[in-house]
Parts: structure tokens; sequence; C-alpha cells
């Protein structure tokens, strides 16, 4: 009977250790989904050379929160410092890092830029924080249609990885962006690309003649297009008076040595469209260049020879 008992009892025991492991085991399991169901996005901002008038000294952002979009609902990013910014110190491959925020993993294609809500002044609404300022130290308010509600959205597709972190930088293309009104006022319609840094690659490019050109009137820009989707169309206005409008990018020539930046590309092939600018006003196109590649985390080299082109 002892001897039963002993058996009994040896069982029981290996049993309840069968148990105890099984339930520590568990309890990693669940411990190790919690952790992985996040991962963190550091995001950064960049902007694209915007065509404004010689005296625009600053573009002045204020962001007070991030907004990210998953599984289909709009979600506050909690660990946002709010931050403000001059985007024109954000050019030729430049670029702000505006924090580390960790997020669900998942797929996201959206994320939203909260502004403060508008005021208004006299007859003008602006976005507190948000303005233009000149050489001469005087500003404008600037105002960003729902950018205190709904805010503005960066669009890109990318990944958040379980116990992972990806680089995005968010490309705000000024040029794109603002529209003087009727009485003189400023306004943001933002157009913002998202681009995972570590998968993009940048066009270092060189107009080699550019000293046929009279750097005290006259200025150059190079747009970027996917490969074949340029068309004259894009020399039309859009709603807000904006030429080039479907651009990916664009850079400014330096009117020094000829040398432009188009930073913060996907992989693919592209098309390069330098434009013409007297007194800040459009000219004409001087050139295109089609099939221009960009590699991962490569930079492309080009020569622009508006005298040599076909147009």
């Amino acid at each position: 009977m002892n001897i039963f008992h002993k058996l009994i009892g040896i069982a029981l025991s290996l049993t309840l250790m069968t148990l105890i492991s099984g339930c520590g085991g568990g309890g990693d399991t669940a411990a190790t989904a919690t952790t992985a169901s996040t991962g963190v996005l550091s995001l950064s901002m960049t902007d694209a050379p915007p065509q404004l008038e010689d005296n625009v000294t600053e573009v002045n952002i204020a962001v007070i929160g991030i907004e990210y979009n998953h599984d289909g609902n709009w979600t506050t990013a909690d660990d946002f410092e709010p931050q403000t910014f001059n985007l024109l110190d954000l050019q030729n491959g430049k670029s702000l890092h505006l924090g580390d925020m960790i997020l669900p993993a998942g797929h996201y294609t959206e994320i939203r830029f909260i502004l403060a809500a508008p005021t208004k002044e006299s007859e003008v609404k602006a976005n507190p924080d948000c303005n233009i300022t000149f050489a001469d130290g005087t500003s404008e308010p600037l105002f960003v249609p729902s950018g205190g509600q709904s805010g503005y959205k960066g669009k890109g597709a990318f990944d958040i990885t379980a116990n992972a972190k990806i680089a995005v930088t968010a490309d705000f293309d000024v040029h794109k962006s603002i529209v003087v009104k009727g009485n003189g006022s400023y306004s943001l319609k933002p157009v913002i690309r998202l681009v995972v840094t570590e998968l993009s690659g940048m066009i270092n490019g060189t107009v080699v003649d550019v000293a046929d050109y009279n750097a005290t009137t006259e200025s150059l820009v190079v747009y970027t297009y996917e490969n074949g989707a340029y068309s004259e169309d894009e020399l039309d206005e859009n709603s807000d008076g904006i030429i080039f409008g479907n651009s990916i990018s664009s850079g400014d020539v330096a009117m020094t040595d000829g040398n432009f930046t188009l930073a913060f590309l996907e992989e693919g092939s592209y098309s390069l469209i330098t434009a013409l600018y007297i007194e800040n006003v459009f000219s004409g196109v001087v050139d295109m260049i089609d099939g221009i590649q960009v590699s991962t985390g490569e930079t492309t080299t080009v020569d622009v020879n508006t005298s040599d082109n076909t147009l």
C-alpha cells in the first residue's frame, strides 16, 4: 500500500511540474506576443526647395500632434513632442528628426500632422506659429485648411515590424503647397510624401552650362517624375495656380556651380525636367532626360546640358 501511495505521489508531482512548466511557457509566449505587437517609427521631415520670392527667409510650421491610421482607425501618437520648424532649413537632402514613436505592428499608408486650431486676426485666418517670414523681418500668417481638425496627410506605404525600428522621412513640398490668395494672404495645402528612409536613394546632378544663364535674374529648377509620366499638361496651372503639380520632388539649381540634389527617392526609373524661371516667373522647359535609375542606398550622378537638348 505504501508503495502504491508513493507511486501516486510521484505521478501527481510529475503532473504538477508539467502544469507549472506549461504555465511558465504560456506566460513567456504571452509576454512575447505583447512585446511583438509594437515597433518603433523614427519619423523625420524634409522639404523640396520651393520657388518662392527671394526675400522669403522662413516658412514656419508648428506641428502639435501626429496621428496614424491603423486598422481603419485614426489614433494619436502619445509619445510625439510638439515642434515648430522652418521648412527652408530642410532642403537638398537635409532632414529634421521629429521623434521615435511606438506604434502597433502592421501596414501603414498615411500619417496625419495636426496643427493648432486656427485663429482669426482682422480678416485673415491663421494657424498659431505658422507663418512666412521675409528678409526685412516682417511676416505673414499661414492658414492651413483643416490643419487644426483633421490635420494634413502624408501618404506612402510602410510597415511597422514587431520589435524593430523603421525610419520614415516625410517630404513636405512647399513649392506645391503655398497658395497666395487674392487678398495677399497665404494658405497652405500641404503635399507630403512618406518614404522609407533606408529604402531610398538620391540624385546629385550638375547643369554643366549654368554659366550661360544670368544668375541675377534667372534660375533653374529640376523636377522629378516617374519615368515617362511627364507631359505638357503639367505646364497648365491647377486650381491652386501650381504648375508641375504631379512631380514627385524638385531641386533648385545652384547658379554658381550648377549643382542640384533630389533626395529621398524610392528605387526606380525617373524623368528629370529642367525649368527656367526669370525673376521667379516660369519661362519654359529647357531640358528633359528620361530613364535615370535610382537604387536603394545609392547616389546617382547626372549631367544636364540645357544647350544640347532636343526640345
